[in-house]
Formats: C-alpha cells, structure tokens, sequence
C-alpha cells in the first residue's frame, strides 16, 4: 500500500499532466520577455529552476521557493552582448520578517527589458527620427512553508504589474503567478510553477506558461552536486520546453565556494561559472538564444543572502 509520501507523489504527477494537457495548438508569442529566464545560475543551468529556486529569483521561477529564505535574499542580473541592441535586466529581493510566528516570506521582483533608437518614419519613408520600446514588469510574492508527512512543503502566490511604452504609447495590465515545492527527500524535491494567470495587457491576454520540475542532489544533503529537470508547455504553443542542467559547487576554503554550471534550454547549449565568498556569490552565464538572429549572449547576476 501506499504510504502518505507516495500518494502525494502520484496526485503531484497527475496534477501535473492534467495542468499541461490543457496546452493546445496556435502560437502566442505576446509579452516573450516573461519567459526569458532570470539570473545567471539559473540560466547557466538551462533554465531548470521550477524546483531548485531558493533565493529572491524565486519570486520569478517559482514564488513557493522563496519560502527557504532565511533572512534576507538580494539578487540583480545584467545581460550584455544581446542583438539588435536589446536590454534586459533584473531586480529581487527576498524577505523573511519573522521567523517565530511563520508569517512567510516576502518577495519583490523587477524585469526591464527595451530596444533604444528604432528607427521612425511617416509614410512616405520620411526619417522621424527615433524612438525607444520599453518593458516594465513589477512582481510581489508572498510564500509560506510548512511541514506535510515530515517532508516540507511550501507554495507561493505572486501579482505582476506589467507596462509596456512604445514612443508615446503606453499600455499596462496585471496577472499573477502560482507555484509550489515538495522536498520529497533530502536528494529530491519537486516543483509546479503555473505562469500568468489571466494576465492581460490592454485587454490582450498573455498565455498561460505551466512547469513542472524536479532536482536530484546525488551527493546528499550538502547539495554540492545538483541535477534540476523542467518540463514547460504555454497554452496555445503547440510544442513543450525541456530544461535541463546540472552544477557542481567545491568549498576550496573556508567561506570560498567555485561553482560550475551547464545545461541545455530547450535545446539550446548553456554554461556558466560561479564564485561565492561568505554570503555574497557571483555568476555568470553564457546563454544561447532560441532564436537564430538573437545570437548568443552574456548574463551577469550578483546575489547575497543575510
């Protein structure tokens, strides 16, 4: 017979397909720049992040996991050599206020994205000279974890305000995020991040994104060796994403942590290297774009945890 744990597991797997059955076939591409991924070790690993994400990023991958902060958790991320002169970059922060009365935990994230100096003109192909395309996205996260079966369990809500500027035109619209985590197992724990709940923009509907994930740390409790697996599908796209990564961490001295970081994005080669000194890590991640003309580009992400 089933013990508790293991029922958990098949209902989580059965929520889990249901969820991603409701996936279906045309395309929908509004608002991309939610579905780019977040800092660099994330990225470095694929953007396998539903079940490992611990830190402020959380409040993007997935807001249940921004339950295992301790304290305080800050992280920003830079992209430089991106195409066509595009810009995205990003803001979190993580907080946990009290501890002893298990309020949960807060978050706040901000993502920018833009293209500066497109060109303008009438229709006469007369210059006009140019404009600036803008994109704005503000998350708050709230999280709460608790113990299910002697096994931790967390999930996590998030609303996001969204503003797009285009020259002088602006529009913005608000959605929401939900998600949650099982540590099944100190080697094992799982995650369900369902993205973009009804979030609409001048009443244009961003489509749903539901991820499921899993990550293994086959040396035990100290993680020093994590293996994170995801499976993406967004309502009307009629393909699914495979995340895939893995990174290793070695303490080569008290307080000093070097980290190593590859995988593969929906097919695309990631790698990135990390360097952590007491409480303050640096990452950075060579990312390769899905799509051909974007090319290849550079993450940076600077983190800290109090």
């Amino acid at each position: 017979m089933l013990n508790k744990t293991a029922k958990f597991l098949v209902v989580f797997c059965l929520l889990s397909v249901v969820c991603l059955s409701g996936a279906w076939a045309d395309d929908n591409h509004m608002l991309p720049m939610l579905r780019m991924g977040v800092g660099a070790r994330a990225l470095a690993m694929g953007g396998a992040y539903v079940a490992e994400a611990h830190d402020a990023t959380a409040g993007y991958w997935n807001p249940a996991g921004l339950a295992d902060i301790g304290c305080v958790s800050l992280a920003a991320m830079y992209s430089a050599g991106m195409s066509v002169d595009r810009t995205y970059n990003y803001f979190g922060f993580g907080w946990t206020p009290c501890q002893s009365t298990n309020c949960g935990t807060f978050g706040i994230s901000w993502l920018n994205s833009g293209i500066d100096d497109i060109l303008k003109s009438d229709e006469h192909d007369n210059s006009l000279g140019t404009f600036n395309d803008m994109n704005n996205v503000f998350i708050v996260s709230w999280a709460f974890k608790n113990e299910f079966n002697q096994r931790m369990f967390s999930f996590g809500l998030s609303l996001k305000v969204v503003n797009q500027k285009i020259d002088d035109y602006s529009k913005t619209g608000v959605g929401g995020d939900a998600g949650i985590k099982f540590l099944a197992d100190p080697r094992i724990a799982l995650g369900l991040m369902v993205r973009d709940l009804g979030t609409k923009v001048n009443n244009e509907t961003v489509p749903t994104n539901v991820t499921v994930g899993m990550v293994i740390y086959p040396l035990g409790e100290d993680h020093a060796l994590c293996v994170p697996i995801d499976y993406g599908k967004t309502i009307n796209r009629q393909d699914g994403t495979f995340h895939f990564g893995a990174e290793y961490m070695w303490e080569f001295a008290t307080n000093y942590s070097a980290a190593l970081m590859a995988g593969l994005n929906d097919g695309n080669f990631c790698v990135g290297l990390g360097v952590k000194v007491s409480m303050i890590r640096l990452d950075y991640a060579y990312v390769t774009e899905k799509v051909d003309f974007l090319n290849q580009n550079h993450r940076i992400s600077l983190s800290a945890e109090f």
